[in-house]
């Protein structure tokens, strides 16, 4: 069963652009792109997986209208894993699906990868970035996007809002009976999002401090949420005091609303910061490659990246930084945190290799 998502009309449909001339094709690219372009306004609509919404993709949106009026985009919003999973059923069976994906799921894209089915498209942007954000060839990175510490500022003193993981148990320990129950993070156990975070936490740690850290927070006990939406709802309430390893384009967002700052904080976590991968690439069984192909280069261009800062995520391209309505970048974090303490959530094969002994350990840890 796959989850049900909303299709987001979010550029309504255009007369057919003219042909493309050399003068349309953007700087620095080959002339030769002009074909893709003219393809692309022939193909006039493309359709997007994504576990996105409707907000992070607001800016980038408008400014792809922009420059491709004769082009359609919907967006199916559905979750990190089922973007991938729909696509893959869907494909089998001969129905047409996404043309373009755009999700965090780190084991999604490894299957995808281990089947062959992203286009190995080069992109003109691809220079520009550096290695570690083009993991195989055709997938590319929208965004890599911190997981931070949530506060509830009701419950939490400013100054047991800590920026280290290893203080962080410790304030937890300390106020052990009116934490019990009300320390929250995504669960590993149900959410691909909370596994990965939790094995790349450990892996950065090592084997004993990772372990001892988890133990710890599982022995207050933890009530463990599936998705971010329920946890940010039970931080600003107060009834949850604190969330690690929330997303901080769930956090921001909440914050920037009116009224809601004085409820909720927020924090890195500078001694191991996790940074969430968010992979865009091209199916092989694209029905619309050429609008693929427009779109992923947008993507990655620095005007789409500063959209999709505007619109909530985390700008990865290097050159690209905080202001104007981004509020961080990849580049800004490791300038607060230090590189040696960000921890890329990546496409280790390794986590699914060790995926039933892990689950078992953390079963162990946070759910005794």
């Amino acid at each position: 069963m796959y989850a049900k998502g909303t299709v987001l009309a979010l550029i309504a449909s255009g007369l057919l652009a003219p042909a493309a001339s050399a003068q349309d094709v953007p700087a620095g690219y080959p002339a030769e792109y002009a074909e893709i372009i003219t393809a692309a306004q022939a193909e006039g609509s493309l359709l997007i997986y994504t576990n996105m919404g409707q907000k992070n993709w607001q800016h980038v949106m408008e400014g792809f209208r922009a420059k491709y009026p004769g082009i359609t985009v919907d967006i199916l919003d559905v979750g990190s894993r089922e973007s991938i999973e729909r696509y893959l059923a869907e494909s089998s069976t001969g129905v047409a699906g996404a043309d373009l994906i755009a999700t965090a799921s780190q084991p999604g894209w490894l299957d995808m990868q281990a089947r062959g089915e992203i286009m190995d498209y080069p992109s003109p942007e691809a220079a520009a970035w550096p290695e570690w954000s083009k993991p195989f060839p055709g997938l590319y990175t929208v965004s890599a996007d911190p997981l931070v510490f949530a506060w509830s500022a009701l419950n939490v003193p400013e100054d047991q809002r800590v920026t280290s993981f290893a203080d962080f148990v410790k304030v937890a320990e300390t106020n052990k009976g009116g934490w019990a129950n009300r320390v929250t993070t995504y669960s590993p156990l149900s959410s691909p999002f909370g596994y990965v975070a939790h094995y790349y936490f450990v892996k950065h740690h090592g084997e004993e401090k990772g372990w001892q850290y988890l133990d710890a927070l599982g022995a207050l006990p933890l009530r463990m949420e599936s998705t971010g939406g329920p946890q940010m709802e039970k931080v600003t309430s107060g009834e949850y005091v604190a969330s690690y390893f929330m997303s901080g384009i769930t956090v921001w967002p909440r914050i920037d609303e009116a009224g809601r700052g004085k409820f909720i904080d927020w924090s890195y976590i500078k001694d191991g910061q996790p940074m969430m991968m968010r992979g865009v690439g091209i199916p092989k069984a694209s029905r619309h490659p050429a609008s693929a192909k427009l779109m992923l280069d947008y993507i990655l261009s620095e005007e789409g990246q500063i959209g999709f800062g505007k619109g909530g995520l985390t700008p990865a391209r290097p050159g690209v930084e905080p202001g104007d309505g981004v509020r961080a970048t990849y580049s800004s974090v490791v300038a607060e945190v230090g590189e040696q303490n960000i921890i890329m959530l990546g496409y280790d094969r390794q986590m699914m290799t060790d995926y039933t002994a892990f689950e078992e350990r953390l079963r162990k840890s946070l759910a005794p």
